[in-house]
């Protein structure tokens, strides 16, 4: 076994309810009313039900519910299914590093293999809290210091894997040196590659988290029946910090007087890439300022990771599918300038094929400022500058969207998501029933109760 993943598996055996901040099990709370909120949003969107169908056909011995449903699946399945529904509407958390930004992961990807596992193992509302917030403390340490963008080709389900297994792992209670099987098992099979990305963007962009999560249950699953896995996984000569060649030290986990990373989960105020709510936020401000008429130009100034990345590449200024529309820079500038909000109705093809949001698009450009990027990660800025046919320039400059952790939601504003998002399939009363049960979902003693809350009648 290698230094780090003996650092997660020792963590992982070790933790326990009462070492958690009061602080820590909110924010878990948080974290679980915004990814079933986002769950039950995209209830009816595809390509959820296709893969709900597919998971109906499965039966266990230890199932766990499909979300919003009666059906009951294997729990790699509805791990699989219900990370979908938190993902699909790119509407879920987020989560950046403390050294510099790279892309994702979604920490809440996991919560959806936690929820099964808790539910197929017959565990509690402490035991749901718990596997959360390790999952996060796992996956964030990884987005800390694995730097995948090193690798050329990486992309972050990985860390989902790692993250789940140890979660599941433990939910199941698997012995220390299970957990660091589990651990092999996961990180050395379950390489995903940036491609999922790139381009033009299919319906994988919203399931290759969920899918990592999933090959994390399998792993714990394996670890538990006394498979081994491959030794040294993230130091070994060929082993994960090789592939990445970015040798990292896992920091200080929480617990005791370091805080837990779940403290500092981003939410989205948009279903957008995070990344891009900052642009949005100056774009709808901009708004305000000028006629869209009279707009010659617009240069978007961001941080060097924003202007380079994929949401402003070739793709993007003309989207073709609503996985791209939700991840292009160009296109969600001109939609907020042209309709005033960004909602679901925006990655409908009448809106991304609309002819007046791609006529402002084509007027857009982007430019890295030195200064943006020397502030990440402690600030997050942006600069729009439109010049006018009458040559006039006019700047809208913002710093931390809100949901940021220096901007954060406030639970009020998280149960207004929950209940824009959940309305519509549950109704208001329902609703607020299904919050106050995920409120106080420490002091439930078996998972199928909420689950029941959550069964969509049409």
């Amino acid at each position: 076994m290698d230094i780090t993943t003996g650092q997660f598996s020792r963590y992982a055996a070790a933790l326990s309810y009462r070492d958690l901040t009061s602080r820590a099990i909110h924010e878990a709370k948080r974290c679980l009313v915004d990814s079933i909120g986002c769950a039950l949003g995209a209830f009816h969107v595809a390509p959820v039900p296709a893969i709900r169908a597919l998971a109906s056909e499965v039966t266990a011995s230890q199932p766990a519910t499909l979300i919003g449903t009666c059906i009951r699946s294997s729990a790699e399945l509805a791990s699989f299914v219900n990370g979908t529904m938190i993902r699909c509407l790119d509407y879920s958390d987020d989560y950046f590093g403390v050294r510099e930004r790279q892309p994702g992961p979604h920490p809440s990807d996991n919560i959806a293999s936690v929820l099964a596992t808790v539910e197929s193992e017959g565990g509690d509302g402490r035991t749901l809290i718990l596997g959360i917030a390790l999952a996060y403390e796992i996956c964030n340490q990884l987005v800390d210091h694995a730097i995948l963008h090193a690798a050329r080709g990486w992309d972050h389900p990985i860390m989902h894997a790692i993250a789940t297994a140890l979660a599941a792992g433990k939910v199941m209670g698997l012995s220390e040196a299970q957990l660091g099987h589990a651990v092999g098992l996961a990180v050395v099979p379950n390489i995903c590659l940036r491609q999922t990305r790139s381009g033009e963007l299919s319906n994988w962009k919203g399931m290759a988290g969920p899918n990592g999560c999933r090959n994390g249950y399998f792993a714990a699953q394996l670890a538990r029946n006394n498979i081994t896995g491959p030794a040294q996984p993230f130091e070994g000569n060929a082993g994960f910090m090789k592939q990445l060649n970015t040798p990292f030290r896992i920091g200080p986990m929480g617990g005791g007087d370091t805080p837990f990373k779940i403290e500092t989960t981003y939410f989205k105020y948009m279903p957008v890439m995070y990344a891009l709510q900052l642009p949005i936020w100056a774009a709808l401000e901009l708004r305000k300022k000028v006629r869209i008429e009279d707009v010659r130009s617009i240069t978007c100034y961001v941080d060097a990771f924003l202007a380079g990345g994929e949401v402003f590449s070739a793709e993007r200024w003309t989207p073709m599918t609503r996985e791209t529309a939700d991840h292009s820079g160009p296109y969600l500038i001109g939609a907020a300038l042209v309709d005033g909000a960004i909602s679901a109705e925006t990655m409908t093809p009448a809106r991304y094929a609309d002819p007046a949001i791609l006529a402002l698009t084509a007027k857009i450009r982007v430019e890295e400022d030195p200064v943006y990027t020397a502030a990440f990660p402690g600030l997050w800025k942006c600069r729009l500058e439109a010049t006018l046919a009458s040559g006039a320039v006019v700047t809208v400059e913002h710093t931390n969207p809100k949901g940021h952790a220096l901007n954060p939601l406030s639970d009020a504003e998280l149960e207004t998501k929950f209940m824009q998002l959940a309305g519509p399939v549950l109704g208001d009363t329902r609703c607020r029933g299904l919050l106050e049960c995920l409120w106080q979902v420490e002091q439930l003693s078996e998972m199928h109760s909420l689950m029941e809350l959550m069964v969509v009648n049409n």
